[in-house]
């Protein structure tokens, strides 16, 4: 499912308009929760932002933050807690909090959420002074579209009109900006519901090429580009998709879905040998992190139990020569 998550974003939205001067004790708390940040450490830094939020219950600055790192740590009922009291404070203010909704709701809410994001980022770019800020302004315009895409991709997938609107969102997508991998790979995900498996094709490889001449810092998430890796793998682009999954293990060697990724295609070229190895990868991670998602770690067992079966009954590939 593309739309079982939709934090594909690369880049979050916290700081964005953090500007206000704050009482020297909160602004202490801050100091703190971004020392935090800048070493990953999520949890810890909620707790310095929660604590200032309690000393300021009406700063929607603090509030957008807060509730932004709630959704990253997967605590989504204080995020919509914290976001929808920040709408209620001042509805005008920073698009992201909009966003940040509509990846917390389904349906015609969510819709709702991105469209007022959509208009809000919009009248940003008009006043955006420098291309920079203009570009970062249409990355996020562009992922709000493809969002909405997600959006009447599943939960609103059988309403009247829903794949025009997909065409529609997908179009707007790219024309706010050009070189969203993001956009490329919902395209292609999306023409691969419609059976148009040549056009699924190209935009595969156009998210592919643009995604590939990125700095790292400036690459989407490792969600979108994991869902690279089963675009070429449903497109049966089986050496391409090795190539870009291997890529992502220096990214995180630790994502389970990337290991079972690379088996699967290693069982597709009856290649026994890596596919066990990825295998084993994905269920030492397993041991060691417990398992956090059930449906995965079943993937995982019903590939390996595949594997065994049938290398037992065929000569190893040539590949593993």
């Amino acid at each position: 499912g593309w739309g079982a998550s939709r934090r594909g974003g690369s880049e979050g939205e916290m700081g964005s308009e953090e500007v206000t001067a704050k009482p020297p004790k909160v602004q202490k708390l801050l100091d703190h929760a971004n020392d935090c940040l800048s070493r990953y450490d999520l949890e810890a830094a909620l707790k310095f932002y929660e604590k200032a939020v309690s000393l300021s219950p009406d700063d929607t600055e603090l509030l957008d933050a807060s509730g932004e790192l709630c959704l990253e740590v997967g605590r989504s009922e204080d995020a919509l807690n914290l976001l929808t009291r920040s709408v209620q404070l001042q509805p005008d203010s920073n698009a992201a909090k909009y966003m940040n909704l509509g990846q917390l709701m389904s349906g015609p809410d969510a819709l709702r959420h991105f469209e007022q994001g959509i208009v809000m980022l919009k009248k940003e770019l008009e006043g955006a002074k420098e291309e920079e800020e203009a570009m970062g302004i249409r990355r996020r315009l562009a992922s709000g579209y493809v969002s909405m895409t997600e959006i009447h991709m599943t939960d609103l997938c059988d309403e009247e009109g829903a794949e025009q609107r997909c065409e529609e969102l997908l179009g707007l997508a790219t024309q706010a900006d050009p070189q969203s991998v993001e956009a490329w790979s919902q395209a292609a995900s999306f023409k691969l519901c419609q059976c148009k498996n040549d056009e699924a094709k190209k935009h595969t490889y156009k998210a592919l090429g643009i995604c590939n001449k990125l700095e790292e810092a400036e690459k989407p998430s490792l969600l979108v580009r994991v869902g690279i890796v089963k675009l070429l793998i449903e497109l049966e682009q089986l050496d391409e998709a090795e190539e870009f999954g291997r890529g992502l293990l220096a990214v995180d060697d630790q994502h389970v879905e990337t290991w079972y990724l690379l088996a699967l295609i290693n069982y597709h070229q009856k290649a026994w040998v890596p596919a066990r190895e990825c295998i084993q990868s994905a269920e030492r991670i397993f041991e060691t992190e417990g398992v956090e998602d059930e449906e995965q770690a079943s993937k995982v067992e019903e590939l390996s139990e595949l594997v065994e079966k049938e290398s037992a009954e065929g000569p190893e590939d040539m590949e593993d020569d």
